[in-house]
C-alpha cells in the first residue's frame, strides 16, 4: 500500500512538472513576439542573427532587432517559395527578390509584403514586366514583352494597360494609342 502511494504520488509529480514545463515552452519570448508554434532553431531570433521556425513550414533566417524579422534575411516557405532581401518589422520592405513555387520572379522593391516601387517580374513562360508597381500591380509606367517579342511600352493602373502607350512587334510595326483596361480605344 505504501509503495502504490509513493507510485500515485511521483506520477502526479511527474505529471505537474510536464504540464508547467510546456507552459513555459509556450511562453517563451520567441512564441511571445512570433505567435504559437514558433521557436528559434539557432542563434539570435530577438535581437542578433537566427533561424526562426515559423507555423505551417515557414522559416525566416536572418537579422532581428527588438523582438522582430529587422534587415536583412531569407524567408522560406513550405511550398518552395523564396524571398531574399529586406525585411522590416516582420514585413518584406525594401529591396529583395521573391522566386515563386511555380517558376516566376520578382526583383525590386517591397512596402509591407506587397510590389511597390519599381520591379522586374519575369513569368516562368518568358514574359516580362519591368515598371512602376504599386499594392502588389503594374502602375505607372513600365514595358511589359511577351516571349514572342512583342511589347507594349507605356502606361499602367491597376495591372492593366491605361493611358499612352505603344505596342511593338518583332518585324518593326508599331501602334501607338491610348489604351484603357488593356484595349486600344484611340490611335494616335
Amino acid at each position: 500500500m505504501k509503495n502504490a502511494f509513493l507510485a500515485i504520488i511521483a506520477l502526479l509529480f511527474l505529471l505537474v512538472s510536464c504540464e508547467s514545463s510546456q507552459e513555459k515552452k509556450e511562453d517563451t519570448p520567441v512564441v511571445k513576439a512570433f505567435g504559437t508554434g514558433s521557436s528559434c532553431t539557432s542563434g539570435d531570433c530577438l535581437n542578433g542573427k537566427g533561424k526562426l521556425q515559423l507555423p505551417q513550414g515557414t522559416q525566416y533566417e536572418g537579422d532581428f532587432k527588438e523582438n522582430k524579422m529587422e534587415g536583412q534575411g531569407v524567408i522560406t516557405w513550405s511550398n518552395g517559395s523564396k524571398y531574399t532581401g529586406a525585411v522590416q518589422s516582420n514585413t518584406r520592405a525594401g529591396e529583395g527578390e521573391y522566386k515563386y513555387s511555380n517558376g516566376d520572379a520578382y526583383k525590386g522593391s517591397y512596402v509591407s509584403n506587397k510590389k511597390s516601387g519599381n520591379g522586374k517580374y519575369t513569368w516562368k513562360n518568358g514574359d516580362v514586366y519591368e515598371g512602376q508597381f504599386t499594392d502588389g500591380l503594374p502602375n505607372g509606367t513600365g514595358t511589359y514583352t511577351w516571349s514572342d517579342g512583342v511589347k507594349y511600352e507605356g502606361q499602367w493602373k491597376d495591372g492593366k494597360l491605361n493611358g499612352k502607350g505603344t505596342i511593338s512587334w518583332p518585324d518593326g510595326s508599331k501602334v501607338y494609342g491610348i489604351f484603357e483596361n488593356n484595349a486600344l480605344v484611340k490611335e494616335q
